[in-house]
C-alpha cells in the first residue's frame, strides 16, 4: 500500500495522547490514495534538472488490486461497495498537517471514484464497435478480397504449414465456414470476433500499468484510425496477430508484476506466443523483445527464475508443425519470407523514395496528428533513457522500439503499411500515458493538448474509411485502380459469370478453371457455383510462387478442356497454351465496379490438356 510514513508518525504519535474533545485541526486523516484517474504522488525537482520525475504506480497495490483476469472488473464494484467498511480499500484525499491548522478536518473521507467509470465506458465501446462490424458484413456490398479467398481455400486443404504463412488462418477459415457455411460473412466473422478480444487485452494492459483512464483513451485512438477500420473487418493474418500480441502485452506484465511466481501468467503468454507464431512470423520478434526488456529494467532478477526460460523455449515448440511441414517442401516459407526483407534500390533517391513511402503509409493508416505526436515522443524520450520508469521501458521496447526499426528498414527496402502494425498497442498506451501526464517528454508536454484533437481527427477519418464502400459506388467519380475499395469488389459477379460460361462450353463436365494469376483461381473457387476445384498454371518449367504451385496439378485431367482466365490487357504464355492441343478465345467480359471503374477479364478455352508441368 502506498503510504506517507512521515504523516502516518506523526498521526500516531498524536492518537496515543488522551483528548476529552475528540480530533484536532492538527489531526492527519490519512488513507491510501487510490484514484487511479489523476495520480498525485510527490514531483521531485531539483535546481539542475527541473523537469518532475515521473511517477511509478504502486506495484503492490495493483498486485493486490485484481490478483485473477476473470474478476478485473468485478475488484472495481465490491470495493465501491465496500469502501466505508474497509479503511484499505477506501478512495480518499491525504490532508497535509500544515493546512489542517487553518482548515476543519472533514468529518468523513472524500471518496474517489475509480476505475468503474472507465471500465463502463470501455464496455460500452467495445459493444458497440462490434455490433457496427457484425452489422457491416451483413449490410455492405465488398466481396473477399483475393488474399481472403485463398486463405479460404487453404481451408480445404488442411495441413501443418501453408507456403507464405503458417497454418491459423486456414483452420479457423476451416471451422468458421464448417459452423456457418461458405459465405463471405462466414469467412469474416472471426476477423471481428478476434478484433474485439485483442481490444480486451490491449485494454487489460494499460488499466493493470496506469488506469482505467489511460487505457481507455489508448483503445480510443487505436479504434480512431483508419487501418483499424479495415482491419476489424477483414479476415487477414494481422487480425490474428495482434489479438495474440495484445493478450501476450497484458500477461506478460502481468508475469514480471507479479509478486508472487507468477506461474500462471508466464504459462499464457507462452500459449499466447505460441499460438501467435502459428498466426504469422512476426510473432516470434515478441520473445526477443521480452528478453531486451528484461535484460535492461528493474525486472532483469526474473532471468534467475526458470519462467522466461520456459516461456522461450514453450513457445518454440508450437513451430514444430510448420518446421516439418517446411522440411517436407524445401524450406518455401523461409524463402519466400527472405524474399521480402532483400533490398531495394541502388542510389540516395531510392533510398528516400523507400522512406517516404512508409511514411505515407503510416500516415494514412494512422492518422496524421496521433502518428507525428507517437514519432516525436519516442525520439524525445531516447532522450531521456535514464529516467525511464518500468512501464515507460516496457511500452516503449514493444512498441517504439519496433517502429524505429521498421523507419530505419524503410531506407532499404519497401515496407508494407501493415508490417509495423503490431508495434501500435504499446506505442498508443504510452502515448495516452503521456497525453493524461502519468509520463513526462520535457519539452514535448506543451503539446499534450494535441493527443485528443487527434483522436478526434482519427474518428472523422475513420467515420469516412467505413463510408468508403457506398461513395465508391458513383461511377462519377473516375478513380479507377485508385480507388480504395478496387481488391474488394466485383469478384462475386466474376465467379458467377465465369461459372455461366463454364457451362456454355462443350464439355462443362470434362472442363476444369485454370489462371496464369493466383487471384483468379482464389475467386473463382470462392464465388462460383459449386465451389470448383481451380489450378494456377506454374510455367514450364514450374516455379512456386504460390500455394496452388504446392498443390497437385490437373495430372489425373490429361485430354480434358479448360476455361482459362486471364487478364484482358494480356496475352496467355506460350508454354501454357503449348500444353493444350489447340486454344480457343472467347472473349473479354467487363464487370462494372463504381468508381474504379471496370472489372475486365479475358477467356479462352484449351482443348485437351496434353501435360503439365511437374
Amino acid at each position: 500500500m502506498n503510504e506517507y510514513p512521515e504523516n502516518k508518525k506523526q498521526a500516531k504519535n498524536e492518537t496515543e495522547q488522551p483528548s476529552a474533545i475528540g480530533p484536532t485541526s492538527k489531526d492527519v486523516v490519512e488513507a491510501e490514495y487510490l484514484d487511479e484517474q489523476k495520480p498525485v504522488p510527490p514531483t521531485a525537482t531539483s535546481e539542475k534538472n527541473p523537469e518532475p520525475v515521473e511517477p511509478t504506480p504502486n506495484k503492490e497495490s495493483d498486485a493486490d488490486f485484481d490478483d485473477d483476469l476473470d474478476e478485473e472488473f468485478e475488484d472495481d464494484i465490491d470495493e465501491d461497495e465496500d469502501v466505508e467498511e474497509d479503511g484499505e480499500e477506501a478512495d480518499s484525499i491525504l490532508i497535509d498537517a500544515e493546512d489542517a491548522e487553518d482548515e476543519p478536518a472533514p468529518a468523513q473521507p472524500v471518496i474517489k471514484p475509480k476505475n468503474i467509470r472507465w471500465d463502463t465506458m470501455f464496455l460500452l465501446l467495445l459493444t458497440c464497435i462490434t455490433l457496427i462490424r457484425l452489422s457491416y458484413l451483413y449490410i455492405v456490398p465488398l466481396d473477399l478480397g483475393p488474399d481472403e479467398s485463398y486463405y479460404w481455400d487453404w481451408s480445404r486443404h488442411l495441413d501443418l504449414g501453408y507456403y507464405s504463412k503458417p497454418p491459423m488462418i486456414a483452420w479457423i477459415n476451416a471451422a468458421s465456414t464448417a459452423l456457418l457455411g461458405i459465405s463471405a460473412q462466414a469467412v469474416r466473422m472471426p476477423a471481428v470476433l478476434f478484433g474485439a478480444i485483442g481490444l480486451f487485452g490491449f485494454y487489460l494492459c494499460g488499466r493493470r500499468m496506469f488506469n482505467g483512464e489511460i487505457a481507455f483513451w489508448a483503445v480510443a485512438a487505436w479504434l480512431a484510425t483508419p487501418g483499424t477500420a479495415a482491419l476489424g473487418l477483414i479476415m487477414a493474418t494481422d487480425v490474428l496477430l495482434i489479438c495474440c500480441w495484445c493478450l501476450a502485452l497484458y500477461t506478460l506484465w502481468r508475469a514480471v508484476d507479479s509478486q508472487r511466481s507468477g506461474a500462471f501468467w508466464w504459462l499464457s503468454t507462452m500459449l499466447l506466443i505460441g499460438l501467435g507464431s502459428l498466426s504469422k512470423q512476426m510473432m516470434m520478434v515478441f520473445p526477443l523483445l521480452m528478453l531486451i526488456y528484461l535484460l535492461f529494467s528493474a525486472d532483469r532478477k526474473q532471468l534467475k527464475t526458470k519462467w522466461p526460460w520456459l516461456t522461450w523455449v514453450g513457445s518454440l515448440l508450437f513451430l514444430i508443425p510448420p518446421l516439418w511441414w517446411n522440411f517436407q517442401h524445401d524450406w518455401i516459407t523461409f524463402k519466400h519470407t527472405a524474399h521480402h526483407v532483400e533490398p531495394i534500390g541502388t542510389n540516395l533517391l531510392d533510398h528516400f523514395k523507400t522512406f517516404a513511402e512508409f511514411v505515407g503509409g503510416q500516415l494514412g493508416l494512422m492518422t496524421p496528428i496521433t502518428w507525428l505526436l507517437l514519432v516525436l515522443l519516442c525520439f524525445t524520450l531516447l532522450l531521456k533513457l535514464l529516467k525511464w520508469s518500468r512501464q515507460t521501458k516496457f511500452l516503449f521496447i514493444f512498441g517504439g522500439l519496433g517502429l524505429l526499426a521498421f523507419a530505419g528498414f524503410s531506407f532499404k527496402q519497401s515496407i508494407n503499411p501493415n508490417w509495423p502494425a503490431t508495434f501500435y498497442p504499446a506505442a498508443l498506451l504510452l502515448l495516452a500515458a503521456w497525453a493524461k501526464e502519468q509520463i513526462s517528454a520535457g519539452f514535448l508536454d506543451g503539446m499534450r493538448r494535441w493527443f485528443v484533437p487527434g483522436v478526434k481527427l482519427g474518428i472523422a477519418l475513420t467515420f469516412i474509411a467505413y463510408l468508403l464502400p457506398f461513395i465508391m459506388q458513383l461511377s462519377f467519380l473516375p478513380l479507377g485502380k485508385k480507388d480504395p475499395t478496387y481488391r474488394i469488389k466485383g469478384w462475386q459477379e466474376l465467379g458467377v459469370q465465369v461459372g455461366e460460361i463454364l457451362q456454355q462450353q462443350p464439355r462443362p463436365a470434362q472442363t476444369f478453371i485454370l489462371s496464369p494469376l493466383r487471384k483468379y483461381p482464389a475467386e473463382i473457387a470462392f464465388y462460383a457455383p459449386g465451389h470448383p476445384t481451380t489450378y494456377k498454371w506454374p510455367g514450364n518449367p514450374p516455379k512456386v510462387s504460390s500455394q496452388y504451385d504446392l498443390w497437385p496439378g490437373p495430372v489425373d485431367k490429361l485430354g480434358w478442356d479448360a476455361l482459362i482466365v486471364y487478364n484482358a490487357d494480356s496475352e496467355l504464355p506460350s508454354d501454357l497454351t503449348a500444353a493444350f492441343q489447340n486454344v480457343v478465345e472467347i472473349g473479354e467480359r467487363s464487370i462494372p465496379i463504381g468508381a474504379a471503374g471496370e472489372r475486365k477479364f479475358k477467356l479462352w478455352r484449351g482443348e485437351k490438356l496434353l501435360s503439365w508441368p511437374e
